[in-house]
C-alpha cells in the first residue's frame, strides 16, 4: 500500500492513528525519555549514599588506651613471673628464713643490750632504786639490762625477715603461694584439740616441727594415730 493511499484512510477514518504520529521523528521523543532515564539514575544513585550515611553513623566501639592494654598484660604475666618450686625447695626456703630470724634475734639483742648497758651505766642506778621500787642497783641494772636484750629479741624477726626477703626477692611470692597451700592443709588434717590429754597429746597442732616432705608425711601418720587411739578411747 502506497504512502498517499494510507493517508487517504486516515483522513477518512479519524479514529485511525495516524502515519505522521507513527512516523514522528526519533529525536524529538529522545530528549524526554533521556531526562526519565536521568532521573531514575539520580533516584537509584542516591539510595546508596543514604546506606552509606546510615552505615556511617552507627556508634563503633571505642579503640583500647595503650595504658589499658599493658596494665592487661602485666596482670597476666604476673603470675607467669613466679618462680615455680617443689615441696622440698619451699622447706629449704622456709628453713633458711628461719636461720636469719634466729641470728637477727642473736645480733640485735646483743645490740640492744650493749647500747642499754652504756645508757644505764651513766644513770644514778642508786638513787632511782632507793626511790621507786626500793631495790638494790644491782638488781636494778640486771633488770634494765634484761629488759633492753629483751627488746632487741624481739625485734630480730622482723628485722631477719627483711634481710631474707630482700636476698630472696626472686622466690618470695612463691614461698608465700606455697605457704598458703601448706598451712591450708595443716588446717585440714589436724585433729581435734577438744580430746587432748596426758596420755594422748595432740602431735605438733601447728606443724612448726615439718622441716621436708618426710618430716610431712610422719606429720600425717601421728595425727591419724591420735584418731585411732582417741576413738579406742571412747570406745
Amino acid at each position: 500500500m502506497s504512502i498517499r493511499t494510507t493517508m487517504s484512510l486516515g483522513r477518512l477514518n479519524p479514529a485511525a492513528p495516524s502515519l505522521a504520529g507513527a512516523l514522528r521523528p526519533i529525536h524529538q521523543a529522545t530528549p524526554q525519555l533521556a531526562s526519565k532515564q536521568l532521573t531514575r539514575l539520580s533516584s537509584t544513585t542516591a539510595r546508596p549514599a543514604t546506606a552509606t550515611l546510615n552505615l556511617d553513623s552507627r556508634p563503633h566501639a571505642k579503640a583500647a588506651s595503650p595504658s589499658a592494654i599493658a596494665v592487661r598484660a602485666n596482670s597476666t604475666s604476673a603470675p607467669a613471673n613466679e618462680v615455680k618450686l617443689d615441696w622440698d625447695s619451699f622447706f629449704k626456703l622456709r628453713a633458711s628464713r628461719r636461720r636469719y630470724s634466729l641470728a637477727s634475734s642473736i645480733v640485735s639483742s646483743a645490740v640492744s643490750t650493749t647500747v642499754g648497758v652504756q645508757v644505764l651505766s651513766g644513770q644514778d642506778l642508786e638513787h632511782l632504786g632507793a626511790t621507786v621500787m626500793g631495790l638494790d642497783p644491782f638488781v636494778v641494772l640486771g633488770l634494765a639490762t634484761a629488759a633492753c636484750g629483751a627488746v632487741g629479741w624481739l625485734l630480730g624477726p622482723a628485722l631477719g625477715n627483711g634481710v631474707w626477703g630482700l636476698v630472696y626477692r626472686k622466690y618470695k611470692p612463691s614461698v608465700n603461694t606455697k605457704e598458703k597451700e601448706f598451712f591450708d592443709r595443716i588446717r585440714r588434717f589436724r585433729v581435734d584439740p577438744s580430746t587432748n590429754s596426758i596420755s594422748n597429746p595432740v602431735p605438733d597442732y601447728y606443724g612448726e616441727k615439718i622441716g621436708s616432705v618426710a618430716g610431712y608425711r610422719s606429720w600425717l601418720k601421728d595425727q591419724r594415730a591420735y584418731n585411732r587411739k582417741r576413738r579406742n578411747f571412747i570406745a
